[in-house]
């Protein structure tokens, strides 16, 4: 779908009675409340929210069939928009009547003020259109709705999303953040690997785990892969286009998981780099894998600037040890250590190291993995530098994210934390660590002891939980005489180990939340690029192998 969705970014359409697509939007938006105002009145948001993504879910595909279907036919016109103009306008209006139709036609108790909202934007829709208004993106307005429905549904789950799973035993964790009927048919689960199963008798947790997806970028529409950029981003052929990774064994010293991101990343940047003939800052550079590649195999000017010193020590050493085993490395890579942020004058630091450079919006952005509040800066800086053409990061550390651009979101440490979880890692390995349920009960331990607020950080033997908690009370300096026997602490594990799987499984609810998580963070990024009007193109791209690299997701835009 990303494919036929991306022919054309920006979209000029709008709705009679002087509403353009706007308006629809609003309506939306408001309907959404509307039902969500009537789920709480009838005590189950939940299935409310649920029933809404699922009618999405259903309507998405024949919405979008009908609609494109209608764009080949040339039913809506378009005037001068064109062929694939036409077939992504009414893929869209095809995927919200859809939507729509299929909410009333299966909530047919809905109240009056529902009714009439959904009726309204229907008939937007079937009158479409009358004229066209030359400032509406439809993309961006796909994406504002995605990220409230994200936000919804983050909303209603927020006890799940913040709590610490040290207090899972200790704080009935169980009890207070998952709602009756998802947490009585967990009770009936026999394994963890059981919950990616459908089961018929588990319509809740199905429910649940769908909503999961619908709402992930995995799931959105919108989201370029990386075979879709010539065609839509760069407008190269597909035969400019060819990618084959390394086979050699002289990998530059890097990580099978680094190769792939370098490779990746690299081939994005550098055919962007090369067709507007620019200049690339590698912003956070650390050993400058990334700058070394582009300048060797595109044969780029390249700015590696990172604030450690010792990351620039570690850069320059590793340029002296691909010289000794004869891979030479590029004179174009200028390394730089300061600090980076808002305020850091990128165009003095070209004007020292690349004196002989015009500067005229020549200047690509980009950073493999931007550590935390990084991405804030480099978005903030490409938009407020005119000489900033292309910004292309690849954000991580969500964890250490302090800020938001719309201010909608403001997520506590844990759910941060939690966004950094890799759900496809987890279904591959089919096991969570001991250690989770070990911490829990050591928990129990350490309040028994009177010990609160203690920090026990990583690491531990996993052998058995009397030898993980042995080792834990000694590391926080417990006097070995007060460290209970083996025998008791077996007795402890043994009579908590009813809560082990119920742990397990809260941790997979916990898991399944996290790319939601993620799409709120690259939704509230990404949007505010749309809203500066700098942009001509604004896209997230999925790049990597999630196994192998879980942050997989690219931010680009296009002055």
């Amino acid at each position: 779908m990303a494919q036929e969705i991306h022919k054309q970014v920006r979209i000029v359409i709008s709705f009679p009675r002087e509403n353009n697509l706007k308006c629809l939007y609003n309506l939306i938006n408001y309907f959404s409340d509307a039902i969500m105002s009537e789920g709480k009145e009838d005590s189950d948001v939940n299935q409310v929210f649920e029933n809404l993504l699922f009618a999405e879910e259903q309507a998405q595909k024949s919405g979008y069939t009908d609609g494109y279907e209608s764009g080949q036919n040339r039913l809506l016109k378009g005037y001068h928009l064109g062929y694939h103009r036409a077939s992504l306008v009414a893929a869209q209006l095809g995927y919200y009547c859809g939507v729509i139709e299929q909410y009333l036609h299966s909530n047919k108790s809905a109240n009056e003020k529902v009714k009439s909202l959904a009726e309204e934007i229907l008939e937007n829709i079937y009158h479409f259109p009358k004229h066209n208004d030359n400032t509406t993106d439809i993309l961006k307005t796909s994406e504002d709705i995605k990220f409230k429905y994200v936000i919804d549904f983050l909303n209603l789950y927020e006890q799940l999303i913040d709590c610490h799973l040290v207090d899972f035993i200790s704080e009935k964790l169980w009890d207070k953040c998952l709602p009756e009927l998802l947490k009585s048919e967990l009770e009936n689960v026999k394994t963890i690997n059981d919950i990616w199963k459908e089961n018929e008798t588990v319509t809740r947790l199905n429910e649940f785990i769908k909503v999961t997806k619908l709402l992930s970028l995995q799931a959105c529409p919108m989201i370029l892969d990386f075979k879709d950029i010539p065609e839509f981003l760069l407008n190269l052929d597909n035969d400019k286009w060819k990618f084959n990774e390394i086979k050699s064994e002289n990998t530059g010293f890097m990580s099978k998981k680094k190769l792939h991101e370098v490779e990746v990343l690299g081939h994005v940047v550098g055919h962007i780099a090369n067709s507007t003939r620019s200049l690339v800052i590698d912003a956070g550079a650390g050993k400058a894998y990334l700058s070394t590649y582009l300048a060797e195999n595109y044969r780029l000017p390249v700015l590696a600037i990172d604030s450690s010193d010792l990351c620039h020590k570690a850069a320059v050493h590793r340029a002296e040890k691909m010289k000794k085993i004869g891979k030479q490395t590029s004179s174009s890579v200028k390394y730089v250590v300061t600090k980076i942020d808002d305020n850091t004058d990128y165009n003095t630091m070209i004007n020292i190291h690349f004196p002989n450079w015009n500067l005229k919006s020549n200047l690509i952005l980009t950073g493999l993995h931007t550590c935390g509040s990084l991405a804030h800066s480099l978005m903030k800086v490409f938009l407020q530098n005119d000489d900033f053409k292309v910004i292309c990061v690849v954000p991580c550390c969500y964890h250490l994210v302090n800020e938001s651009f719309s201010k909608r979101i403001n997520f506590s440490k844990n759910a941060r934390m939690l966004a950094q979880q890799c759900i496809e890692r987890t279904k591959k390995v089919k096991s969570l660590s001991p250690s989770l349920f070990y911490r829990a009960l050591l928990q129990v331990l350490l309040h028994s002891m009177g010990l609160y607020d203690v920090r026990i950080g990583r690491g531990g033997p996993l052998n058995d939980f009397p030898t993980y908690a042995k080792w834990a009370l000694l590391k926080i300096g417990i006097d070995t005489k007060k460290i209970p026997s083996t025998e008791i602490l077996e007795e402890l594990y043994q009579s908590h180990i009813h809560f082990k799987l119920k742990l397990n499984l809260f941790q997979i609810l916990r898991i399944c939340i996290s790319p939601v998580l993620e799409a709120a963070i690259i939704l509230d990024r990404i949007i505010y690029l749309q809203n500066s009007k700098q942009c001509s193109k604004s896209v997230i791209l999925r790049l990597f192998n999630p196994v192998l690299s879980p942050r997989q997701y690219a931010i680009v835009a296009i002055k």
